[in-house]
């Protein structure tokens, strides 16, 4: 049995915690007001994907109107 210290999780986590502590706050800062509405994705074709997603559901609407239900709840949090 290997030890806990061996795992590759750990070993990864322990990783991503050494890069974000390298990272200055400043850079970040700046980056995310330059990126203020941009969207790192084609907004059209991920609603498409969406929409052929839904449309392959066979429950009569359920999961849609859960996941319109889910999104409202989202949008009225923010």
């Amino acid at each position: 049995m290997s030890k806990s210290s061996d795992d590759p999780r750990r070993q990864l986590l322990r990783q991503l915690s050494a890069l974000r502590d390298r990272i200055d706050p400043q850079a970040i800062n700046q980056f995310l007001r330059k990126i203020d509405g941009w969207e790192p994705y084609d907004r059209e074709a991920a609603g498409e994907a969406v929409r052929q997603f839904l449309a392959t559901r066979q429950d009569g609407g359920k999961f849609q109107e859960r996941l319109r239900h889910a999104l409202t709840k989202k949008d009225g949090e923010e």
